[in-house]
């Protein structure tokens, strides 16, 4: 009796766990709607301020040195995705000095995306115009 209630209920878990699953995709690359160098404000861009991050590929600067991404977690939102970027970086200054974060990213139109390290701490940046 007791194996006839626990073959569906693990049936049901097991589809249940591939539906949770789907809402996350996790990639190596940042999409090419965040490519660029994005600034706190668009007097910020043409200076070489320590405030602004430059997205490529699988890479980012910012103010925690130069960032090699390891993954990104892109989570479906009712408001557009959000990107959980995990990174090694390193200080330009010491190359010794390695550290890990992690970086949520958050796209706010085509010119603007929050981004920081927990939800409560996300900044405003606008998107530079390419050099």
């Amino acid at each position: 009796m007791t194996l006839r209630i626990i073959v569906p209920v693990l049936g049901i878990s097991a589809l249940m766990a591939q539906v949770a699953a789907s809402d996350e995709i996790r990639k190596t690359k940042f999409s090419s709607a965040l490519l660029g160098t994005w600034a706190p404000s668009p007097e910020l861009c043409e200076s070489k301020d320590k405030s602004s991050v430059t997205i490529s590929e699988a890479q980012f600067t910012s103010s925690d040195g130069n960032c090699e991404v390891q993954w990104i977690v892109e989570r479906a939102a009712p408001r557009g995705a959000t990107y959980g970027v995990h990174a090694r970086c390193s200080d330009p200054s010491d190359r010794e000095k390695v550290s890990t974060i992690n970086l949520i990213v958050w796209p706010q139109g085509s010119d603007r995306i929050s981004i920081g390290k927990a939800f409560d701490d996300l900044k405003i940046y606008q998107r530079c115009p390419a050099k």
